[in-house]
């Protein structure tokens, strides 16, 4: 096999183990036995296990990230009403979140623990960086795009959690209670709402 498919499987696996036992119990050994890999080939994969983490996170953020600008352009489709399309956009990304536990939950372990801000929070800020110039013309001209956008992501994140937790249904209803606490925290930032 060979050492990229290594690579993959070994970032598979990680995705799986902190999304299943946590990034404290998501050992290098645990990750092995998962993956059916020796141990060493993380050393040759990775330089260490807080390397392999933080490749898993960029995978997954590599993700969020395609998944967010794939639906961005329906934020310009002036043909609709504004909350209708920040419905469609904000029920693409709810859809992915819910799509795959896994990868949601090993996201969210990741991403606020004490390895994000040592390891990841730079390049996350500079990946999601041209979805903020694409928000900036959404919103009136005080606010913090960056902040918003942030407090979207992790408001979708612990309703996701709930679900993928069996603590919320799985259901629209659900997720239009989702986008009404999102949507109503927001609005009042929209330069088309600043502007009617």
């Amino acid at each position: 096999m060979k050492q990229d498919e290594i690579r993959r499987r070994l970032i598979d696996g990680t995705i799986h183990v902190i999304a299943r036992d946590g990034l404290d119990k998501a050992s290098t050994k645990q990750i092995g036995i998962t993956t059916s890999t020796n141990e060493a080939y993380i050393y040759r994969c990775f330089e260490d296990k807080e390397d392999m983490f933080s490749k898993a996170f960029d995978s997954l953020d590599d993700e969020l990230f395609a998944k967010t600008m794939q639906h961005v352009e329906v934020m310009y489709m002036t043909e609709m009403e504004y909350e209708m399309r920040c419905r469609f956009y904000f029920s693409a990304v709810w859809k992915f979140l819910l799509g795959n536990s896994d990868k949601c939950l090993a996201y969210v372990r990741y991403y606020y623990s004490p390895y994000f801000s040592k390891y990841s929070a730079e390049s996350h800020k500079r990946r999601f960086a041209p979805l903020i110039s694409k928000f900036e013309d959404a919103f009136i001209d005080e606010a913090d795009v960056w902040m918003i956008l942030n407090h979207i992501l992790n408001v979708m994140l612990d309703f996701a959690v709930k679900v993928h937790n069996d603590q919320m249904p799985k259901s629209d209803e659900y997720s239009e209670h989702v986008f009404r606490v999102i949507y109503a925290s927001i609005k009042q930032y929209f330069r088309k709402i600043e502007e009617s």
